[in-house]
């Protein structure tokens, strides 16, 4: 059993409503501290674990328990999982249907849950589509329903206002319906969850019904729905932070909703709200914003985010780069590391951030030669 310690990421109340928190059982507890790592206890300064899409097939879950191990070996505050509990080709096993018994597989939901609560810390979940998006794909066999399977990952992961781990945080729920949004605060940073999916944000387009995509029709009804109240739990986060006069604001959501691949495919089109609302928010908040999303498995450190303008300063088309917001994705699929977040209240940027290589899951590399 977890142990349950109700202080560590702040949590701000609010009526259970959409953009506001939860009413009991997943009620708002202690609005106090979790005791800092030994690093923190001075300097306040602290790190955040981000890591996600991982493990994917065999290979991943033969490495994934020198990820866990090895961010249990740094002093870490909390950290944060950026979706993807599975690869998208293997099948959505659940007890909850017989469908894992039956196929004599693991429960990939629970499965995840175990290492989880292995790491020391809390840690935060956010969904992935591999693990319910895409669950109703025809070439996944056998296929699941999609809104079935992440309603059974609410369970799984969302069932309290705790995290998950070894130690467990409370953290503000948007509400019983969308519970995997939520948000918490350390130290001067707001820390925000969102349940925004690859895969067009579980848009399939009609022209696609039935297809590998899978149905169009529920799909669409879950993606407005969803959309809605992201939309709202954003606007809502961004008000609690400017009211704690926080420093800082992270949001972690699965899709990287840059992806060439995806531009390239038309496969973003349902992420233009978010990323208006994300440049509305951050041009207002007018201090560090960073968004954290895995999806593209690799890490990398980026500033996409432009304005609404048409002719930049520089007098180039196109809009300005909005400086103070950061995208960080994380490493994930073949590459079984994670990154670290150094948060220092004295630093004007807030964030640093770093890569941790799991030596053991680091490949034999082949050289090209001369």
């Amino acid at each position: 059993m977890r142990a349950v310690l109700k202080r560590a990421l702040v949590a701000a109340a609010g009526a259970a409503t959409v953009g506001a928190g939860l009413a009991a059982p997943l009620a708002v507890g202690s609005t106090g501290q979790l005791p800092k790592p030994a690093s923190a206890q001075s300097s306040g300064v602290y790190q955040v674990g981000l890591f996600g899409d991982m493990p994917y097939g065999d290979r991943g879950r033969a490495q994934f328990p020198a990820v866990i191990a090895d961010m249990n070996r740094n002093d870490l505050a909390f950290s944060v999982f950026d979706g993807d509990i599975k690869n998208g080709s293997e099948p959505c096993y659940a007890n909850v249907d017989g469908s894992a018994a039956k196929a004599g597989k693991p429960d990939v939901y629970t499965y995840a849950l175990g290492y989880f609560d292995q790491l020391r810390a809390p840690v935060v979940v956010t969904p992935g589509d591999n693990e319910w998006t895409d669950c109703d794909r025809t070439k996944i066999k056998p296929a699941f329903d999609s809104t079935a399977r992440l309603a059974y990952e609410r369970t799984v992961f969302y069932p309290t206002d705790q995290t998950l781990g070894m130690r467990t945080a409370t953290v503000t729920r948007q509400s019983r319906a969308y519970p995997e949004n939520a948000r918490g605060s350390y130290g001067p940073v707001t820390y925000i969850t969102l349940n925004i999916p690859g895969s067009d944000n579980n848009w399939v387009d009609p022209a696609r019904d039935g297809t590998a995509e899978g149905p169009a029709a529920p799909a669409q009804a879950e993606y407005r729905a969803r959309n809605a109240a992201n939309l709202a739990w954003l606007d809502s986060s961004f008000a609690a932070a400017q009211k704690a006069h926080s420093k800082a604001v992270v949001i972690v959501i699965q899709a990287d909703m840059w992806d060439p691949e995806a531009v390239a495919a038309g496969k973003v089109t349902h992420f233009e709200d978010t990323k208006k609302a994300l440049a509305r928010l951050s041009i207002a908040f007018a201090k560090p914003v960073v968004l954290v999303n895995g999806d593209s498995h690799s890490f990398e450190i980026t500033k996409p985010l432009t304005d609404a303008a048409t002719v930049n300063a520089a007098g180039a088309r196109g809009g300005n780069v909005i400086e103070n917001f950061t995208r960080v994705t994380t490493f994930g699929e073949a590459q079984n590391h994670w990154v670290s977040a150094t948060v220092d209240p004295a630093d004007p940027n807030v964030f640093t951030f770093h890569q941790h290589l799991v030596p053991a899951n680091v490949p034999t590399y082949t050289s090209p030669g001369r």
